[in-house]
């Protein structure tokens, strides 16, 4: 059994280079259902001892480069489909240490085991359009766990509800993020749209791709997030033309320090401004990079 399916036959799991993706479109709040399910991870003895070797060897790096690794209760997709206009995602309860021992370094167990192995936690990012007319973007700090130095769309992993009646909401987990990465709060935001799910090619994690039209031009949200909690997360922002042809130049010139994800979004942005049409040629024109 795979915990990817979906109904729409123009979408399927396309192999993107880079990244995989799974489901495209334009959902909205009420075009996206979240149920839990207490349904666990399925494991097996060899499974756990490859996690818990990773871990400690992970805690080890971490603490030798004064890194923090905490092992925090995340939201794992058991299934995500789409029927008619709608996103239909099931989630259920994984660790980070099982993410890490399974998807960052180890996700070459799914070939053996199958994809339901994997910790599989959701990933919340977005292309943050600004007021002045960029896509915002930012670059990972030597402080954070994974992708470290890379350019990575603000976002993080969805974490489960503190409150076992709380159904988990991947919007939110969005809004969320963006207040803690970039001190933005709800009220600044205009319009935040999910533009489908994709998974980077190497540790295959599920991704939920956003985009979030903010009031606030990019020098004003620079002076914010200097001042956000998780301000740390960041060393830059990094403003992107929103124009058609500046994201595919800035693609072709910085993929090497672009994470699949941050490209997966980039991707889906255009392609919902500027056309189907626009996205083949991007990434036919773009095709030996990514």
């Amino acid at each position: 059994m795979t915990p990817w399916s979906n109904n729409r036959a123009q979408d399927g799991c396309r192999d993107c280079g880079a990244f995989f993706l799974d489901f495209v479109g334009q959902f909205d709040r009420d075009r996206v259902q979240v149920r839990w399910s207490d349904s666990r991870r399925p494991t097996n003895e060899q499974i756990e001892a490859a996690i818990e070797e990773a871990w400690a060897e992970q805690s080890r790096l971490a603490a030798a480069e004064g890194r923090t690794l905490y092992d925090g209760r995340l939201c794992r997709v058991i299934n995500c489909e789409t029927q008619e206009a709608a996103m239909l995602v099931t989630l259920g309860d994984v660790s980070y240490k099982e993410f890490v021992g399974t998807n960052l370094t180890n996700a070459q167990l799914r070939y053996v085991h199958g994809a339901e192995v994997l910790a599989n936690p959701l990933g919340v990012s977005a292309a943050v359009v600004t007021g002045d007319g960029f896509v915002l973007l930012g670059r990972r700090s030597n402080k954070v766990f994974s992708n470290a130095g890379c350019v990575h769309p603000i976002g993080g992993i969805m974490e489960k509800p503190a409150d076992p009646g709380q159904a988990p909401d991947p919007f939110e987990a969005m809004t969320d993020e963006l207040f803690e990465e970039l001190a933005l709060p709800a009220k600044a935001i205009t319009r935040n749209v999910c533009l489908g799910v994709v998974r980077a090619k190497r540790i295959v994690q599920p991704e939920m791709v956003f985009e979030v039209h903010v009031r606030s031009g990019v020098e004003a949200i620079r002076d914010r997030a200097a001042r956000a909690a998780d301000a740390s997360e960041h060393d830059e922002l990094v403003p992107i033309r929103d124009h058609p042809a500046a994201v595919v130049t800035y693609i072709e010139k910085n993929y090497a320090q672009l994470t699949p994800v941050a490209m997966a979004t980039l991707l889906l942005h255009g392609q919902r401004h500027w056309g189907i049409g626009w996205f083949a040629t991007a990434r036919g024109y773009l095709r030996d990079v990514i």
